[in-house]
C-alpha cells in the first residue's frame, strides 16, 4: 500500500480552506508483527483506529508535538498502516516542497491534527484521490527512518519519488 499511495492526492477541506498535496513519500507499518508499529503491543484506546477498517486515518503526536498521518490499510481487527512522510504542494499550501518533507511538517502544512483521527478517506473532508501513477523507474525504496532507539528493522518498507524535494531527509 505504501508504494501505491505515491502520486495520489491528499485533499483536506478544513477551516483554512482547501489544501491539496501530491504524496511523494510513505512507509509501511505491519501492526502487531512489527516492533516499530504503535500497534505492536496490541490494541489500546490510542491505537484502536489502526485496527481497521481500511481507508481511515490514524493521527498521532510525535514527541508530543507534531501530528503524523497514517492511512489504515488492513481490515477490522488487524492492525496495519502507512505513514505519509512527504508531499509536494498542489493547491493551498506553501510553494516550497521542503516545508512538506517529513510527516510532522506535512501535517502542519495541511492543518491536520489528532482531531482528524478515524476519518474516512473517501467520504470525509480529508481524502485521498487518484492521480497520475508514478512509474516504477521513478520510485526508490529503502529502510524506514526515524524509528525509536533500539528498534532494528531494516526491511525496505519506505518508498519515495526519486529526486522529489518533498521527500524527508535521512
Amino acid at each position: 500500500m505504501a508504494r501505491d499511495l505515491l502520486g495520489k492526492l491528499l485533499v483536506y477541506d478544513g477551516a483554512g480552506g482547501r489544501r491539496v498535496v501530491r504524496i511523494v513519500e510513505a512507509e509501511a507499518y505491519l501492526g502487531e508483527r512489527d516492533p516499530a508499529s504503535h500497534a505492536f503491543r496490541g490494541m489500546t484506546a490510542r491505537t484502536a483506529p489502526m485496527f481497521g477498517p481500511a481507508g481511515f486515518t490514524y493521527v498521532y503526536l510525535s514527541h508530543g508535538l507534531y501530528p503524523c498521518l497514517n492511512v489504515v490499510c488492513e481490515g477490522p481487527g488487524i492492525a496495519g498502516a502507512v505513514l505519509l512522510r512527504g508531499a509536494e504542494p498542489v493547491e493551498g499550501v506553501s510553494e516550497d516542497p521542503r516545508r512538506l518533507a517529513g510527516p510532522g511538517l506535512l501535517c502542519l502544512a495541511m492543518g491536520i491534527t489528532t482531531a482528524q483521527t478515524n476519518m474516512d478517506l473517501v467520504r470525509s473532508r480529508l481524502s485521498i484521490r487518484d492521480a497520475a501513477p508514478v512509474p516504477s523507474r521513478a520510485v526508490s525504496r529503502g529502510p524506514r527512518i526515524g524509528l525509536s532507539p533500539g528498534v532494528t528493522f531494516s526491511e525496505p518498507w519506505r518508498f519515495w519519488v526519486t529526486g522529489s524535494r518533498g521527500v524527508s531527509r535521512r
